[in-house]
């Protein structure tokens, strides 16, 4: 395998990394997307409503 092969193959497998990273982002941003939202996000201590003002939240 030559230098020149070498470098082909050094950027294939670089930009075959990146879009496969890009796809997978991609994909759990879209199956975030569809969880239905009970308007609130209770992943931490406290549940936080989506609509509310920053006076409630105090």
């Amino acid at each position: 395998m030559n230098i020149k092969t070498r470098r082909y193959l050094a950027i294939f497998i670089t930009c075959t990394a990146t879009l496969a990273l890009y796809g997978a982002a991609a994909w759990r941003v879209e199956q975030l997307r569809k969880v239905p939202h009970d308007h609130a996000s209770c992943y931490f201590e406290r549940c936080i409503p989506h609509n509310a003002t920053l006076n409630a939240l105090r």
